[in-house]
């Protein structure tokens, strides 16, 4: 194969390897839906990094709550505790789950019902990365058993 054939080739693959190189993928993601009067809910996803650099998660903001919080579910001593964390660190070309037991992001506040199936916007917001758009369906727990 001559020079030019390979160049037209083989430039268009890399080029496309670009586009897609340095995001952040979003999938499974869910807010737990909870019965009518709930204030405080939980939302949980996969965050993977494709950039070459790590993307620092500080949290999120939401119109369907007052505040949006990044929490850590914690067992010591036999004693489960949560509490706030001010960031979580997503290596370059790796992935973390915000799941029930673990990191999380937590919902304050709640200004509307969440019904199972509707979709509410949701940023997820970066130090290090561009932040990401979401819309995020509710999962009713009682429906789902737990949600897990």
């Amino acid at each position: 194969m001559s020079f030019l054939k390979r160049y037209f080739v083989i430039f268009p693959i890399l080029l496309m390897a670009q586009v897609n190189a340095g995001e952040l993928l979003v999938s499974e993601a869910y807010i737990r839906g909870l019965p009518p009067g709930q204030t405080v809910t939980a939302a949980f996803m996969t965050i993977r990094n494709g950039y070459n650099h790590d993307c620092r998660l500080l949290g999120a903001d939401t119109p369907v709550a007052d505040r949006a919080e990044l929490h850590q579910h914690s067992h010591q001593g036999g004693v489960m505790s949560m509490r706030r964390v001010p960031g979580l660190s997503i290596p370059a070309g790796s992935q973390v789950n915000l799941k029930p037991g673990g990191y999380h992001l937590m919902l304050f506040g709640l200004k509307t019902p969440l019904v199972d199936g509707e979709a509410h916007p949701l940023s997820l917001l970066f130090e290090t990365c561009p932040d990401v758009q979401l819309n995020v369906p509710v999962r009713d727990v009682l429906r789902e058993g737990g949600g897990r």
